[in-house]
């Protein structure tokens, strides 16, 4: 006999990495080293820990091979089913989403790939059991704030911020917009607040790209092909119909084919007959002050689950987030990882140096030679670094090559790079195979070949 299962994993990991292409140029960026981890091990191992057996993962057809040469090497215990979707195609998550319409049979947790966190799923999950929601959505507090000086050119990174309205009384999520949608002031339309009572605009939690659909929403979104962004497009809209009523001239009768081709979002929402009359015989209402029913009789439901403020999570799309969350990962792996072990010299790797500290991670495959010197560094795989040389407080990715007497200093150095004898580096960003000569010396820039920014 075969169960159903509960809940469907998918992560997300098509994503080209545009606000980091200094970076993500000629490499995917779910595979970008954090610690001694590519970013997407992060999230699939949070859905291991959380009890998946089964994940569906979305990435591009020209990455496929190399993503799923990666994590077949990890140690990770997880029935990846991998779906390819064209490169040249300009697909957002909404358009992923339906892509895999036909892998769907259960509602549906989605993860971003640069999602990194200690906080537990089963928070948000609950969320959505206990008021069989339609949507929840998981947000997280901002991290502290820190000045971190990012390599390359002194620039002001700009965040992005969103609006989200909570009612505190319930947790029903009614209202999601970017903050940069609204100049001056933001309105609220009369019938949300005369509905919500209690609602509480918040402007700096972080929005974590973890969200809980009903199955009903992915048959919607398969029937509605104007969505292309989850998060810009289609939970807006959705958390907006909960203001709405179902059409009275609706036909129950219809056939459900019938139905569906009309278009309206209640038709899908439509409610179990069953689950309506047990709440209509419950003493159960979510709200007070008012005589109406419990959720106010509405069959879309969206819900919002905050993290704990102690909780440590962060999403890595942009420069910054890569940068901070790799000088910290070290201090917070046990609390993301639930207490998995961190190995920080990888026993594939030959090290020859006695100067490498604790807190400088050295991956697999990797040659550092006599005389050199590591500090609160990451040295990616197949990498040689030749006497006489040093890496401070860098990112060094794969298949890098630095000559002798070296020095290199708080700098970002991307896959299959060749540095020459006695250059000195610090503070700068050196694009995917990019050569440095002989003897030069960067401070604070970006190098790298043009035309390869714009391989995202």
């Amino acid at each position: 006999m075969t169960f159903q299962v509960e809940f469907q994993a998918v992560v997300f990991a098509a994503g080209k990495g545009s606000r980091m292409s200094e970076i993500t140029a000629g490499k995917p960026k779910c595979l970008l080293p954090i610690g001694s981890k590519p970013l997407v091990w992060y999230p699939l191992h949070k859905l291991q820990t959380a009890g998946f057996s089964d994940v569906i993962l979305i990435v591009l057809e020209n990455q496929k091979t190399e993503i799923q040469s990666a994590l077949e090497r990890s140690d990770l215990d997880l029935k990846i089913d991998y779906v390819a979707i064209n490169d040249n195609e300009d697909l957002g998550t909404a358009d992923s989403l339906r892509l895999i319409y036909d892998k769907i049979r259960s509602d549906v947790l989605v993860v971003s790939c640069d999602f990194i966190s200690d906080v537990s799923l089963k928070g948000v999950l609950d969320k959505f059991r206990a008021h069989n929601a339609s949507v929840a959505s998981l947000f997280l507090h901002p991290q502290r704030s820190e000045n971190v000086v990012v390599p390359g050119p002194k620039a002001k990174h700009k965040t992005e911020r969103d609006l989200i309205g909570i009612d505190e009384q319930t947790n029903r999520l009614v209202f999601l917009a970017s903050a940069s949608d609204f100049e001056t002031e933001l309105s609220l339309p009369t019938n949300l607040l005369k509905k919500h009572t209690h609602v509480k605009i918040y402007s700096n939690l972080v929005d974590s790209h973890v969200y809980v659909l009903k199955n009903w929403v992915v048959k919607f979104l398969k029937e509605e092909s104007s969505f292309m962004s989850i998060k810009g497009e289609l939970l807006p809209h959705i958390v907006k119909k909960q203001l709405s009523k179902p059409p009275k001239q609706m036909d129950t009768k219809e056939s459900i084919v019938n139905v569906h081709d009309s278009g309206d979002i209640f038709a899908f929402a439509k409610e179990d007959e069953l689950n309506l009359a047990i709440r209509g015989m419950s003493a159960y209402n979510d709200h007070i002050g008012d005589l109406k029913g419990a959720y106010h009789n509405d069959s879309i439901r969206c819900y919002a689950y905050i993290a704990p403020k102690d909780t440590f999570g962060v999403r890595i799309n942009t420069l910054p987030a890569y940068w901070s969350v790799n000088a910290k990962i070290v201090d917070v792996w046990e609390r993301v990882t639930h207490g998995k072990e961190l190995v920080l010299k990888s026993p594939n790797a030959v090290i020859l140096s006695n100067q490498v500290d604790n807190r400088s991670i050295i991956w697999d495959g990797t040659k550092l030679n006599e005389k050199t010197s590591f500090k609160n560094c990451i040295v990616g795989s197949n990498t040689e670094v030749s006497s006489f040389s040093r890496i401070f407080n860098s990112v060094v990715m794969n298949n890098v090559t630095i000559k002798e007497k070296v020095a290199i200093e708080n700098c970002i150095v991307c896959e299959g790079v060749t540095i020459e004898k006695g250059c000195q580096l610090k503070g700068c960003l050196v694009g995917s195979h990019h050569l440095i000569p002989e003897g030069s010396e960067y401070s604070s820039e970006v190098l790298t070949d043009s035309d390869r920014l714009m391989e995202f």
